[in-house]
């Protein structure tokens, strides 16, 4: 039964590995980050260790599970997010070897085949691990008896291995090749043995074989190649070898794997991964564009309100006594402009939240940012007899942007009061706390809360589900904005006539 330990995997991914690698009778063992470093020897129980997407630090485990093992295959599964980050930080850390891969998650079930294969390629390494203690010289043998029993054992080895090996003299003839190999070129033993290498391979690439197998001296001991077959493309990976025997003769030993699978499977996801990165960058272009036109818009709208405001204020002015005869009629097209105004106001304030983004981060002390908003709508704080706590003590800071995150309070608490029952005084509570890397904001209210069908909506551009309270229906939009672009969610729970609870989940 294969052994498989890990770490900081997201319960979505653990699920899938299970469910893909049942028929491997696979063992998941979870283990803390932060025990890694004490398991020394422990490792070796194990075909590979998989470092998931909730660990801190991924690369500083695969350094110490390398320290430890070098044998042992390990895995660093991030989310799209982390991906590229953390194979960019791998590429440039000196203390870890080639045992250590980085795989997106993106892959789904090709993830289970990425596994299997690191868990085969740890079995691999320890085999020839323990061929080459096997073969230290013991004093007890004479050389000769010593000498037979390395060829005899490793000649065994070689023809039960799960991969490729053959001898090549310096004339290119192949002098031995196990069955694995012999099976790579659709071949016997027999029909290979003693005939030249390169036929083995199509005409195609026979240079390219030629070139890297006599390489003088070895400079550059493994090579992938490419083979153009009928059936499919083929990816063999070749390990080269120098051997001279006591007659200064030249031999070549060849370790072949056929890596089409693994090469296949990189490359349909390295695929999705460039047309998930074109689609996200066709969203951001399209966002962009959608900015600059509402930016545009509420802009050159301004004007023309403004305009239309002062002819209805001379129209009153010129009406004189006559203008109680049409009094209802200016309230309304006074009404209407003023609505029209704060439409194209927060078409604005939607095409400024997407240039704050980039706004410098400062660290924010959250009693203090509450006490601003709270003096900001004092007035509806006052009129309605509101009742504002808030307890910061779990996490009293954060480095967010100000104007972002004074945006977020000030949208959740106005809109507690906005909302409020007629039945009962307004009662909202703030309250901070940080989990990881991420950093919570929670405000609850007792107020007319949200009927359950209609939760999904108030997050929508100029959506209000309240029709008797003033307002465009932009806040919890505008919210939801901010949040998104921070990487991080907003939840809603709500009971109708009861409240409601907003949790919002910052990056920080």
């Amino acid at each position: 039964m294969a052994e498989i330990l890990y770490t900081g995997l997201h319960a979505s991914t653990l699920d899938l590995l299970k469910e893909n690698l049942q028929g491997q009778e696979a063992a998941f063992e979870e283990v803390d980050e932060s025990e890694v470093r004490r398991m020394d020897g422990n490792l070796k129980k194990y075909g590979v260790l998989l470092v998931g997407e909730e660990v801190n630090n991924p690369v500083r485990v695969a350094q110490e599970a390398y320290a430890r093992d070098k044998t042992l295959s390990v895995l660093l599964i991030n989310d799209e997010r982390n991906y590229t980050r953390v194979k960019q930080s791998l590429q440039f850390s000196p203390f870890v070897g080639p045992t250590v891969v980085c795989v997106s998650n993106q892959v789904q079930v090709r993830l289970a085949d990425m596994v299997q294969d690191a868990m085969d390629r740890t079995i691999q390494r320890r085999s020839f691990q323990n061929i080459r203690r096997s073969v230290a010289t013991d004093l007890d043998f004479s050389v000769s008896a010593l000498e037979k029993v390395r060829g005899d054992y490793t000649a065994r080895v070689l023809e039960e291995a799960p991969i490729g090996a053959a001898l090549i003299s310096k004339y290119g003839k192949v002098l031995t090749i196990n069955a694995y190999a012999a099976n790579l070129f659709g071949k016997s033993e027999r029909e290979i043995l003693a005939g030249p290498l390169l036929p083995l391979f199509p005409d195609e690439v026979q240079a390219e074989v030629r070139q890297f197998v006599n390489q003088e001296p070895v400079s550059e001991p493994k090579r992938v190649f490419e083979l153009p077959l009928e059936t499919g493309k083929k990816y063999l990976e070749i390990s080269l070898a120098e051997v001279d025997d006591r007659n200064r003769e030249n031999f070549r030993i060849l370790i072949i794997n056929d890596i089409t699978e693994t090469t296949l499977s990189q490359q349909r996801t390295q695929a999705h991964l460039q047309e998930l990165e074109q689609m996200n960058a066709n969203l951001k272009r399209l966002n962009t564009d959608l900015d600059t036109f509402v930016y545009t818009a509420s802009h050159d709208l301004k004007s023309p309100i403004l305009n239309i405001e002062g002819l209805v204020e001379l129209l009153e002015e010129s009406l004189g006594d006559k203008k109680q005869d049409v009094e209802e009629e200016l309230e309304h097209i006074k009404t209407s402009v003023q609505r029209f105004k704060s439409t194209v106001e927060d078409l604005t304030e939607v095409a400024r939240i997407q240039k704050s983004f980039e706004q410098e981060e400062t660290l924010l002390q959250v009693e203090e940012m509450v006490g601003e908003v709270k003096d900001l709508i004092s007035f509806e704080i006052n009129a309605a007899s509101a009742v504002v706590k808030h307890d910061s003590s779990a996490a009293p800071q954060l480095y967010f942007s100000k104007r972002n995150f004074k945006s977020i309070l000030y949208n959740l608490i106005s809109n507690a009061i906005k909302y409020k029952s007629p039945d009962r005084t307004p009662h909202i509570y703030i309250r901070t706390w940080q989990e990881g890397n991420d950093f919570y904001l929670q405000v609850h209210d007792n107020g007319l809360g949200i009927p359950e069908s209609k939760k999904y909506k108030v997050f929508e551009l100029f959506k209000r589900l309240h029709a008797h309270v003033k307002g465009t229906g932009i806040g919890l939009y505008i919210v939801k904005r901010i949040v998104q672009n921070n990487g991080g969610d907003i939840e809603l729970q709500s009971t109708e006539n009861m409240g409601s609870t907003f949790t919002v989940k910052l990056k920080v």
